[in-house]
């Protein structure tokens, strides 16, 4: 060999053959991966709840480009955010395969990967590129693409299926959590509102704020859930059905607002609360908006859209759940077959956490 880089990629070649991968070009894969694949796709808008343009469908199994990895999907989770994009033309250039969260196993990496390696458990979050038109997501499929970036090492302490029912809200919330000033450093006496607390973003978001160190914990649910948000973290609960959270709270009495309902004038509501130096950050889409007249010292902030491309922010989720601070609550779970039914659960209104999808047993996820 005239150059030391060939020696080292003749053992590579042959360190990976031995192990069972075979190699395209520069790109390394586990043996056994098939030519197609089961996927849901939209293949054109439709109207709020209606979810006749969802099907599954057989289409080629994708290969992993340039700082790709390519991962069979365990188990993926439904989001409102998924059929709220339902609403539009997806489709354009053809079927779009749905779906952000995953947890499943690398089973190809492209070139220029070094941090992942075929074999290891991992979860993400596969929004960003170019959403929210025509996109390609690609989590609701037996096999998904992801950039190694945005792509991290599973919760060794969650199954597959808790594992996928938390990236993209999880991710929400610790980064409005850190828009509004987490980890809070040198406050003793935190107070946080999470003003709705069983959904899909209440709860990791009860638990996130116990993990930052608030000794106060005040949210709102039906009362059927007070005994699951309160072994959850939460300390203040109030039923919406006959008060709101403004009505309990004194003023000057809160540090952070975290609205994850986001609905009209709720920032107006939570002024005389929050105390001279708080934050309030809300999740835009059912009309929310900053304060017209806020209280002097209050730092107000639009949340806008996740960011999943930094694979950190999971490590960070991942060590919350691995000390116990971060756990999934699953209200119903679906084959990738039964989509549809998993949509209309998560239409309904009524999910208490999340509606998981299992697509592969774990014990067949290596191949």
């Amino acid at each position: 060999l005239k150059h030391p880089a060939q020696g080292i990629d003749r053992v590579r070649r042959i360190v990976m053959m031995f192990l069972g991968f075979r190699l395209l070009g520069c790109i390394a894969v586990a043996s056994a991966i098939p030519e197609t694949m089961r996927a849901a796709v939209s293949t054109g808008a439709a109207a709020a709840g209606d979810f006749s343009r969802v099907s599954v469908v057989d289409l080629p199994v994708p290969q992993p480009g340039f700082g790709e990895v390519l991962i069979k999907v365990t188990s993926s989770s439904v989001n409102p955010v998924d059929w709220k994009l339902l609403e539009y033309n997806l489709a354009e250039s053809g079927p779009k395969i749905l779906g952000f969260d995953m947890a499943g196993t690398v089973v190809g990496l492209g070139d220029g990967c070094g941090r992942l390696s075929v074999g290891d458990r991992v979860w993400a979050d596969l929004g960003g590129g170019s959403f929210p038109f025509d996109i390609q997501l690609g989590a609701w499929a037996e096999y998904a693409i992801a950039k190694e970036s945005q792509t991290s090492l599973s919760p060794s302490s969650l199954s597959a299926e808790g594992a996928a029912s938390l990236p993209l809200v999880a991710l929400t919330d610790l980064q409005a959590f850190r828009m509004g000033g987490a980890p809070f450093a040198g406050n003793s006496n935190l107070t946080v509102v999470v003003t709705s607390g069983s959904g899909g973003t209440g709860i990791p978001a009860i638990q996130l704020a116990r993990a930052f160190g608030a000794k106060r914990i005040i949210t709102s649910s039906s009362s059927t859930h007070f005994t699951l948000l309160k072994g959850l973290g939460a300390t203040d609960i109030v039923d919406y059905h006959t008060s709101t959270i403004w009505d309990t709270l004194a003023n000057d009495s809160v540090d952070f607002v975290y609205d994850n309902y986001g609905a009209p004038g709720t920032a107006d509501a939570a002024m005389p609360a929050l105390r001279t130096g708080g934050s309030f950050v809300f999740l835009p889409g059912k009309g929310g908006a900053v304060s017209q007249n806020p209280k002097t010292g209050v730092t107000q902030f639009n949340f806008g859209l996740v960011d999943p491309s930094n694979y950190q922010d999971l490590d960070a989720l991942a060590d919350f759940a691995n000390a116990g601070y971060l756990q999934p609550v699953i209200d119903q779970s679906f084959s990738l077959e039964n989509i549809v039914q998993a949509l209309n659960a998560s239409f309904s209104g009524h999910v208490v956490g999340k509606v998981v999808l299992s697509i592969a047993p774990v014990d067949e996820s290596t191949v």
